[in-house]
């Protein structure tokens, strides 16, 4: 008895371990690097090239800045990252990161939230 305690005590803790790990800020680092900083800007700003070059009515967000309704739900926010702008009402220009795994997405989240300076 006192053998599978210990087991499974360990495979708990195993597991634990392993969630604790899937979420990685420099992942998220990396994936928002590759598909946000061309609009949002390196340092979320919402200054990147693409995003530089967009009338002021369509500028992307400014995750500098935390007084949006997506800064503070980090469930709407995963949804708006997989669904992408127009299949939650907001703009259409924000694309869908449907192929990317639910660790990913909260990686992302982890360092967009990491951006805020305000």
């Amino acid at each position: 008895m006192r053998f599978s305690y210990l087991g499974l005590c360990l495979s708990v803790v195993g597991l634990l371990t392993t969630a604790a790990h899937a979420v990685d800020m420099e992942k998220g680092k990396t994936l928002y690097s590759q598909r946000c900083a061309t609009c949002h800007g390196e340092k979320g700003a919402g200054d990147g090239p693409i995003g530089a070059s967009l009338p002021p009515e369509q500028k992307p967000r400014n995750f500098q800045q935390g007084g949006y309704k997506y800064a503070t739900d980090d469930d709407k926010f995963k949804e708006l990252i997989k669904k992408g702008g127009a299949a939650v009402g907001l703009s259409m220009l924000m694309p869908a990161q449907a192929d990317l795994s639910d660790d990913d997405i909260e990686s992302v989240l982890l360092y967009v939230h990491s951006l805020k300076t305000k």
